[in-house]
């Protein structure tokens, strides 16, 4: 039986709409435990593609790749008593196997500074053998009372970055090429216009010295952290007795980063680029750039000929599907519409006749009739160029319309409860920011230095910092 794709308008219902859409454009569908979920193969194609687009961008940096343990015991985790504090309330714990109860109780991983802190301590003894970048692409699990998939999992996948410097100049510099790096992917290959910047005080990394972050604005008004670098000085090294000789002769603790981005990052894509239609894809993420339809195809045997050798030309350079089902065109034109395929091109009998076939772009399902030997290696390239174009241009306009420059307390609040994002000239004050969030459910999103000095809307003391503030997954 053929399923209908009948997607609640993201005008009505917001909630609505995105569940819809995850399950109708086959990304997943829900697993029996709450805040998980069944990663079906074409959404877990379209995590592949940015795990190995960005670990391309790591081996850049001399990263190298490991795979640690998915169970901590409890006890390693006592040995930095701020990430503790950080992560308790999140913990899924082990207490026995079968039914005999453990000796000591086993964490369900959250994140890994633990881990990697023994590693440390085990590998490291000079500083001769640093920078150590290491990475690992694994899953972790913190307990999630509002789920929602991608945005907000009790258990996701992502990566973390874990590296040991030499001195705290080095370690602060590559926390920063990370966020960089992170900066230009999501713009890239995401197409995605985040901002960056560093987070407060009260919103850093437990255990870190600094914290920088990128932050997607999406287009419910609301902000998703969508990558973090943190610089943690030499905080994890002496929690973990890590201990190299340097270049004096000296023991000291060296000094670590850690960084990650996750799942998160198509729950980015899904609220910046999708529309009531489906799902829209950049062309470097999408499972098929390119999607070839068959229409009756039983009335002329050079349908499907014409199809499978334009797939093949085409196959050569870009992730090309050809769709040689039996069903309607207009069930294969939505099927494809909803899993946001950047490109969908049509052959059926006229186009025989004609030698020509229909491409619609996936941004503005405008439809175009082209002669079969102009749709090659080059023209494909155009197109895709111009879709990413699109979906940039798009989301572009959503940060700028949702972004709003904010005099005063009061009209930070109102913006927020517009549905904004305020921006504003800030002073680190834990007494305000606790007081704001208490009051409109906002945060700091990032701050960044800028040119111009200005009273700060909080404190009225002179800064340079401005903030984004908003509501956030």
């Amino acid at each position: 039986m053929e399923k209908k794709n009948n997607i609640t308008p993201f005008e009505t219902d917001i909630a609505k709409w995105y569940s819809d859409l995850v399950l109708q454009s086959d990304l997943i569908s829900y697993a029996p435990v709450k805040g998980t979920m069944f990663f079906k193969p074409y959404g877990f194609k379209v995590w592949t593609l940015i795990k190995e687009q960005m670990t391309t961008e790591f081996i850049k940096h001399n990263v190298e790749e490991v795979q640690f343990p998915t169970l901590i015991p409890e006890s390693l985790l006592q040995k930095e008593k701020n990430h503790v504090e950080g992560f308790a309330p999140e913990l899924y714990t082990v207490t026995r196997t079968g039914n005999k109860e453990l000796n000591e109780n086993l964490i369900i991983r959250p994140t890994s500074e633990t881990l990697f802190g023994e590693y440390f301590r085990e590998e490291l003894n000079s500083y001769k053998q640093l920078p150590m970048n290491l990475n690992q692409w694994v899953s972790v699990m913190r307990l999630e009372n509002n789920t929602r998939p991608f945005l907000r999992n009790s258990e996701f996948l992502w990566q973390e970055g874990h590296t040991i410097h030499a001195t705290k100049q080095e370690a602060k510099d590559f926390s920063y090429e990370i966020i960089k790096l992170y900066e230009n992917f999501a713009k890239d290959a995401l197409r995605l216009p985040v901002q960056m910047g560093m987070k407060s005080k009260n919103e850093r990394f437990a255990g870190a010295e600094m914290t920088f972050t990128i932050e997607t604005i999406l287009k419910d008004g609301q902000a998703l952290q969508s990558g973090t670098s943190h610089y943690l000085r030499d905080n994890f090294t002496k929690a973990f007795n890590v201990k190299v000789l340097g270049s004096d002769n000296k023991m000291y603790n060296p000094f670590g980063t850690s960084w990650g981005v996750s799942t998160r990052l198509i729950g980015a894509l899904i609220m910046t680029h999708s529309d009531n239609s489906g799902l829209v894809l950049p062309s470097k993420v999408a499972p098929y750039q390119v999607v070839i339809s068959t229409v009756l195809a039983n009335k002329d045997p050079m349908i499907l000929v014409k199809a499978q050798e334009l797939a093949d030309k085409l196959g050569k350079d870009y992730r090309v599907h050809l769709d040689s089902t039996d069903k309607g065109p207009g069930f294969k034109a939505r099927n494809w519409e909803v899993k946001g395929v950047p490109l969908r091109i049509e052959i059926g009998p006229r186009d025989i006749e004609n030698n020509t076939a229909v491409m619609t772009y996936r941004t503005s399902s405008e439809k175009v009739s082209l002669d079969m030997e102009a749709i090659n290696i080059e023209f494909i390239k155009k197109a895709l160029e111009q879709n990413d174009s699109e979906i940039y241009s798009n989301a572009t306009k959503i940060v700028e319309n949702k972004i709003i420059e904010a005099n005063s307390l009061e009209e930070v609040s109102k913006i927020i409860q517009d549905g904004n994002i305020a921006k504003a000239y800030w002073t680190e004050d834990d007494t305000t920011e606790k007081q704001l969030k208490d009051d409109t459910g906002a945060t700091l999103r990032l701050l960044n230095v800028v040119a111009t000095e200005q009273a700060s809307i909080n404190t009225s003391e002179s800064t340079q910092f401005v903030a984004l503030i908003g509501r956030s997954y």
